[in-house]
């Protein structure tokens, strides 16, 4: 190790990395084309495909709205596509993709759909039972917090008649259950 004029001992460069062959089939990495976007004063970007059954009319503006009912974002279908943000997109997707990108998401991809709310999410086909559980501790959660706290004397004798009307329901439930298993 050799040493600077000032006493400090000097580093090495760092030895440079190899580089593979090309003659191994290494392709290099090349950035990824952004999607492209059809600017509103050029002509409609034709479609693929014929239009999807799914989608609604053409000029219908779909909006996303959160749980309150404020609109978060707002898209337009066109003949050639999906208007979002003043950009023409090819699909509903892409134009989800954007709108969820502006809202602060990370996704790579999203269910157009979906995010529009066109469609509901699939759920994934299990037991319902573990479902249906977990309906009931929340009805019966509700029910006790109404008995306990939210009953004036003028809406006992309903809320009474209320309770009585969903045990007869459930009773007639199970009376059918038991007849299937016969």
């Amino acid at each position: 190790m050799s040493k600077k004029s000032n006493g400090k001992p000097t580093k090495k460069p760092a030895a440079a990395k190899a580089k593979p062959p090309s003659s191994l089939g290494v392709k290099k990495r090349t950035a990824a084309k952004p999607p492209q976007k059809v600017a509103s004063d050029s002509k409609p970007a034709e479609p693929i495909h014929g239009p999807d059954p799914r989608l609604p009319a053409v000029g219908t503006v779909i909006q996303k709205r959160d749980r309150h009912g404020a609109v978060r974002c707002e898209c337009t279908v066109e003949a050639g596509g999906i208007r979002y943000s003043g950009t023409l997109y090819r699909s509903i997707s892409s134009a989800a993709l954007a709108a969820a990108k502006d809202l602060g998401r990370k996704n790579r991809s999203e269910n157009g759909y979906v995010f529009w709310g066109l469609v509901k999410p699939s759920r994934p086909a299990g037991d319902p039972i573990p479902a249906f559980e977990r309906a009931w501790q929340q009805y019966l959660k509700r029910a006790e917090a109404l008995v306990r706290d939210g009953v004036t004397e003028g809406n006992r004798e309903r809320l009474a008649a209320q309770i009585a009307n969903q045990a007869a329901e459930i009773a007639k439930l199970e009376e059918r259950l038991g007849a299937h298993r016969e």
